[in-house]
């Protein structure tokens, strides 16, 4: 399970719309909440141990799973910037 997908969980788990939880976290706008759960925002540590109180779970569980997405994303972006980076030696050595 994403970190997105456990917090859209927890907020239908307590019948919260984005917005209930917007205002329970203190940010301005629902937009927020939807950028974690829909596009799979990571937010700050502190956003993360904030979420956790606010749903009543064990903020190092969602720690866990945020660290484990954050680190996930940065590998591939590793990954992609290399088989770029192969890819243009390539075509630029061919004879």
């Amino acid at each position: 399970m994403t970190f997105a997908e456990r917090i859209k969980e927890l907020r239908k788990a307590k019948g919260w719309s984005v917005y209930d939880l917007a205002q329970k976290i203190g940010v301005k706008s629902p937009g927020y909440v939807s950028r974690i759960e829909a596009r799979g925002e990571v937010p700050s540590p502190d956003m993360v141990i904030k979420l956790a109180e606010v749903l009543g779970v064990d903020p190092e569980k969602l720690i866990n799973l945020a660290k484990q997405q954050k680190s996930s994303e940065l590998i591939e972006n590793v990954q992609k910037k290399y088989d770029d980076t192969l890819t243009l030696y390539r075509k630029v050595r061919k004879p």
